[in-house]
């Protein structure tokens, strides 16, 4: 126990040097594309539709992100190798606890190459209860050029981009929580 405490004493000294973990990639700017606002084969903008996807959770069911419209979802890219990931996750399943329900979604896409035998047991450990979604093949964080670990998108009830965060965040600080609950509260 005290080796863990050491580490996480250690990682909350080095967290403001430690924005994240760089995935080595960079991304172009997003342009309009005619009336519909898609990012299509550039970074995800702030008020452009996410990109529709499908992956797996843990249990093999199917999440499209489509099929969460109507409900505020707070998209995280993670790794369970990145340090930074695994000081955010408690607070996402804080903000999970609190808001999670038909009007708000925690949806956490795992990049681990090893995808369910690395990731069930990482969540597992943190007492995680959010769906856990696989991307063992890396083709949604491409899709979302995700190039430093967390990243995290916030997304409206109709699945258009509000907020996006790269590198670790405190998802419980009252700045975010009232970003949720107003999105939460619009029609």
């Amino acid at each position: 126990m005290r080796g863990a405490t050491t580490w996480a004493v250690a990682a909350l000294l080095l967290l403001p040097l430690l924005p994240g973990c760089d995935k080595g990639t960079s991304a172009p700017a997003a342009e309009p594309q005619g009336q519909v606002r898609v990012s299509k084969g550039v970074a995800p903008q702030i008020g452009y539709t996410a990109p529709d996807f499908e992956l797996a959770d843990l249990d093999g069911h199917m999440h499209r992100l489509s099929d969460h419209r109507g409900a505020v979802v707070l998209l995280n890219f993670w790794a369970t190798w990145c340090g930074p990931c695994r000081i955010e996750m408690p607070t996402l399943q804080a903000v999970h606890e609190d808001y999670g329900g038909p009007d708000f979604q925690v949806l956490a896409v795992a990049g681990d190459l090893e995808g369910r035998t690395l990731v069930r047991p990482f969540m597992k450990e943190l007492g995680l209860t959010f769906p856990g979604l696989l991307d063992d093949t890396g083709t949604v964080q491409d899709q979302y050029f995700v190039n430093a670990l967390p990243m995290t998108f916030l997304l409206d009830r109709h699945g258009v981009i509000v907020y996006k965060m790269v590198g670790f965040f405190d998802w419980n600080q009252p700045r975010f929580r009232g970003m949720v609950e107003g999105l939460m509260n619009e029609a």
